[in-house]
């Protein structure tokens, strides 16, 4: 990772293959390849499907799951989940990170080579950089340079180094995490893409913008991520309709017995003489 360097040579191996990984109990609904199984809601005559997303309540329990992260393997789980969650990465892309791609200094992630063969630069929040750091503290007693993975299994070691975790590994732990936080949806690696990007949008970024991060080659495919949460058109449909003017007759009521009291207090300090000249001032106005 740039900004820190490690020591020893050699890289990690595979980093699709589902080995190097902490074995990780059998859950069924994992998924398959990325995007697929339960990441969508049907949506449309077409077949076109929107994302499953998480809210944050679910989000942080999922996350809240991962107790352990004094531990080696704990901590290393707990920051693949921030980068998934905090900067919108693909599980091929999580698995394929090498250390140099990760600029601890700026707060950076470079993906090479991401679907459709196009880099990207992802930049991180605070939270998700403080996950990148304290890995990399950790990741560097294991002696792993920045040729290395930066995600690597813990259990296998060949003569070459640790092997970068696979991608079998990240959905089965992330599935069984969701199934550990008692959430009811089909949760895998992409869906904590699909809430990145919806979380975005609330935060008030563009489509372009998100579709920049995400690395999406079609504007069309971030589109969708607007259909997700319909609550916020819901909320302007209704305050601006019977519902909202009512609320705003509420405000105006309860505002105009607040500006009485605040008027009453200000004539109460009032001497006679100025008394006398803002009623000489009123009545200048009535006519």
């Amino acid at each position: 990772m740039r900004g820190r360097r490690f020591e020893l040579s050699g890289e990690g191996g595979r980093a699709d293959g589902g080995q190097g990984g902490t074995p990780v109990e059998s859950v069924g609904g994992s998924g398959g390849a990325e995007g697929r199984g339960g990441d969508f809601e049907s949506g449309g005559r077409r077949g076109r499907r929107l994302p499953v997303v998480l809210s944050e309540a679910e989000l942080e329990a999922l996350l809240g799951q991962v107790t352990s992260t004094k531990s080696v393997t704990g901590l290393r789980n707990r920051t693949m989940l921030a980068v998934m969650a905090g900067a919108g990465l693909r599980v091929s892309e999580l698995v394929n990170l090498r250390g140099h791609d990760v600029d601890l200094a700026r707060g950076e992630i470079r993906v090479n080579q991401g679907k459709g063969g196009k880099d990207r630069v992802v930049p991180v929040d605070g939270e998700t950089r403080g996950w990148l750091v304290a890995w990399d503290e950790r990741r560097r007693t294991l002696g792993l340079n920045g040729r290395a993975p930066v995600f690597v299994g813990l259990r296998t070691r060949t003569a070459e180094g640790y092997q970068a975790i696979g991608v079998s590994f990240v959905q089965k732990l992330v599935a069984k995490l969701a199934v550990a936080a008692g959430i009811g949806k089909a949760v895998s690696p992409h869906t904590l893409r699909h809430t990145y990007a919806t979380r975005l949008l609330d935060r008030g970024f563009t489509i372009r913008e998100v579709q920049m991060l995400l690395g999406h080659a079609n504007i069309q495919t971030t589109q969708l991520y607007t259909h997700v949460h319909p609550e916020a058109l819901r909320a302007k449909v209704q305050g601006n309709g019977e519902g909202g003017n009512h609320r705003d007759t509420e405000s105006t009521e309860n505002g105009g017995e607040g500006l009485g009291k605040a008027l009453a207090g200000f004539l109460a300090g009032l001497t006679g003489e100025q008394r006398r000249a803002l009623g000489k001032a009123l009545e200048g106005n009535d006519e």
